[in-house]
């Protein structure tokens, strides 16, 4: 099993924190990951891509991802390049992207639990919460990635994260 996903994500949301939250929830667990951020010029607003592998082998690869498996979408009006067969999007309301779409409102559990920096909701927390539940990775080894993390910083993201977790809902196509 190889899961190769990608993030989209403007910079300051926290993008490149999510896949390493996630990678180093799935190796928690026991399975191999990586997570590579790529970037353009690092500014806020900025899109950033990131890629995110999950495999019960050891991961060979060090490319980008070209096909992906999964992609979280962290802004709506940020353009997905390939739609694959799953996705995990942050949204008020179901908008089908792909054959099985995860969606939470991640922007309302940060700013729920003050998990703003500068008026921006900072959303690794709750989306990972909604990528591990589309992933199937447990909800303890996700908090203590997210501990790992963060340190001392993670108790209200531990919060919005198993929020998250529990809101994320899905839609499948017909």
């Amino acid at each position: 099993m190889l899961i190769e996903t990608i993030i989209y994500s403007r910079g300051g949301q926290g993008g490149v924190t999510t896949a390493k939250i996630i990678a180093s929830s799935a190796m928690l667990q026991g399975l191999f990951s990586q997570a590579i951020p790529q970037f353009g010029p690092e500014r806020r607003g900025a899109n950033v891509k990131t890629y995110l592998r999950i495999s019960d082998k050891p991961i060979r690869r060090r490319s980008s991802v070209k096909d992906p498996d999964v992609v979280v979408v962290f802004d709506k009006k940020i353009e997905v390049e390939k739609i694959p067969r799953v996705a995990v999007l942050n949204s008020k309301e179901p908008i089908q992207m792909a054959e099985k779409t995860f969606y939470v409102d991640a922007s309302s559990i940060s700013e729920k639990f003050g998990l703003v920096n500068a008026g921006w909701a900072i959303l690794s927390a709750p989306m990972s919460g909604a990528i591990a539940r589309a992933l199937e990775i447990d909800i303890k080894t996700l908090e203590d990635a997210i501990k790992m993390e963060l340190g001392e910083k993670a108790e209200k993201s531990c919060l919005a994260a198993k929020e998250a977790y529990k809101v994320t809902k899905w839609i499948s196509s017909p």
